[in-house]
């Protein structure tokens, strides 16, 4: 529990960086920094979903006498498309949202007030 804590700890080490990038850059350095955060680790994220699908099948096929871990392939195939369909299922909606309202942010937080 311990390395856990530890690790979700570190993971917020960059936010310490780009607490800077916010403080100069106003509300857009904030938005584009958790933009190029998601760009970065949903790929990472797609890429384990499917090396667990894949993992699973190959765990299926290579315990073709043994019940139980056939359940357990089976239970990674599921749950690597459940993951992959999530995923995927969300990032397109916020492609959607963010296309169909197409909010210009530099009306509501102008750089220059006059």
């Amino acid at each position: 529990m311990k390395k856990y804590l530890a690790l979700g700890a570190l993971s917020f080490l960059p936010a310490v960086a780009f607490a800077q990038i916010s403080a100069t850059g106003g509300i857009d350095s904030v938005f584009n920094a958790l933009q190029d955060l998601f760009n970065y680790i949903f790929p990472i994220l797609l890429l384990i979903a499917v090396f667990i699908i894949i993992w699973g099948i190959f765990q299926f096929i290579l315990n073709a006498g043994d019940e139980e871990a056939r359940k357990s392939g089976r239970s990674k195939i599921l749950w690597g498309i459940v993951g992959v369909f999530l995923m995927l299922s969300v990032w397109g909606l916020i492609n959607i949202l963010v296309n169909t309202i197409n909010v210009d942010r530099n009306a509501i937080y102008p750089n220059n007030i006059f």
